[in-house]
């Protein structure tokens, strides 16, 4: 069998893709989706946090400014942070900027002026302390509120930078929180982003897995029904005529031309049988008959070209296709010797080329061996004796076996030839 058959014999392995293509390929997909969605969901609840710090600080801000703005003055004016919160009428100022923390989660609080000088912090000690911190100058120089994540003390911090306009200097805040606050945000936000589209996906899997198993499966069907069929019309066909249809699904069937041992059987007095005896016994004998030869041929290589009535007509090619077509026919022969039918036959080999192509109109084809090779081989069969191997000369040397039981050579005359024929004749021993 070819390539081309041992294919068609597989069903198309849609469920084995599915898992190893679009499972693998839903599953990239969703965790594109979902890293995708941790990023937006991670960089939007910043920007709102950094937002709603921001709104918290300005109100405070504002409030500090209108209430104390002595205080915010000194400060801005560049006179020693300790000396104004030393002074009793800075308290409500520092109450209004520990609300800052206490409204939120702060740990930490700072300003910072435009030189990155410490104004206010939750630790005196920090009063009137430069800060030497890039992002701290990045964020005042920008205008843009920032946060990183530092670790402090074994604690996971997020820094957050707020820059504010106050008294026509701008300054910044500095608040540190624990990450923790912002992370079950994040979570809390993601994981309500995430829960519809992972059902979805996951619903969407399933059901497409559903409809591929159903696929598989009807595939399956139709290819066991089609394989059936296949089997049932390869009872009726040669297998070169089944593998020309499969290899040409258009219809368009090959044409060659080579060379081939042709192999020509017929049942002697057919006739006299087919009229003197019922017609499921002649059919029962002649099944028995083309059975028997058949499985001989077909184990010697040969492809049973057609069945015409009583006549079988075989073809052998490749390599030692003379020597497996006479093995065949001595086998045939003897098996009908020792065990005998109704009726014997007369064998007919000849070696020589002939044309194999489809033959009939497109409704209605043949695909068979046509050309005066296959009219030898009948007109040697015709001169066979019930139990006689007629074969041509020429093809008995190439087929390299002994010539042990053959007859001399004898020149024939065979109809549509004008030139005789050289041929040798076998029968089995003790006929």
């Amino acid at each position: 069998m070819s390539d081309a058959t041992d294919i068609s014999d597989q069903p198309y392995p849609i469920r084995r893709l599915f898992y190893t293509r679009m499972v693998p390929a839903l599953v990239v997909a969703g965790m594109v989706l979902l890293g995708g969605g941790w990023i937006a969901v991670n960089s939007l609840e910043r920007h709102v946090y950094l937002e709603t710090t921001q709104r918290r600080v300005e109100t405070t801000v504002g409030l500090a400014e209108r209430a104390e703005p002595e205080v915010w003055n000194r400060l801005l004016s560049g006179e020693s942070p300790a000396a104004v919160f030393a002074d009793p009428l800075s308290a409500r100022a520092t109450a209004m900027l520990e609300a800052v923390a206490k409204d939120g989660h702060a740990l930490q609080l700072k300003i910072f002026d435009q030189r990155g000088v410490t104004l206010y912090a939750t630790d005196i000690g920090d009063l009137g302390v430069r800060e030497e911190n890039e992002l701290l100058r990045q964020v005042l120089s920008s205008g843009t509120a920032a946060i990183e994540t530092t670790v402090r003390d074994d604690q996971l911090l997020y820094e957050i930078y707020i820059p504010i306009e106050a008294g026509g200097h701008r300054i910044a805040f500095e608040v540190y929180e624990p990450a923790s606050v912002l992370d079950e945000i994040i979570v809390d936000s993601f994981a309500q982003f995430a829960v519809l589209p992972a059902f979805i996906l996951l619903a969407f899997g399933l059901w497409l897995g559903r409809i591929v198993h159903n696929a598989q499966a009807d595939i399956d069907a139709r290819l066991g029904l089609q394989q059936s069929l296949r089997r049932q019309l390869e009872r009726f066909v040669s297998q070169s005529a089944g593998a020309a249809a499969r290899l040409s699904p258009d219809g368009s069937a090959p044409i060659t031309r080579s060379g081939m041992t042709l192999f020509y059987s017929d049942v002697r007095d057919f006739s006299s049988l087919a009229e003197f005896h019922p017609p499921k016994a002649t059919v029962d004998y002649l099944n028995e008959l083309m059975t028997r030869q058949v499985e001989v041929v077909s184990r010697h290589g040969g492809d049973v070209d057609k069945m015409i009535g009583d006549a079988l007509l075989v073809r052998f090619e490749g390599a030692d296709r003379e020597a497996r077509a006479l093995l065949a026919a001595q086998e045939i022969l003897t098996d009908l010797a020792a065990r005998p039918m109704a009726r014997g036959i007369g064998v007919g080999i000849y070696d020589g080329e002939a044309i194999l192509g489809a033959i009939g109109p497109k409704e209605r084809q043949d695909f068979t061996v046509i050309g005066d090779s296959v009219n030898l081989a009948a007109r040697l069969c015709s001169l066979a004796k019930e139990g006689q191997l007629v074969v041509d000369e020429l093809a008995l040397r190439r087929s390299g076996l002994a010539d042990d039981g053959y007859s001399p050579a004898e020149e024939n005359q065979v109809k549509g030839r004008s030139a005789l024929v050289s041929v040798r004749r076998w029968s089995p021993p003790g006929l």
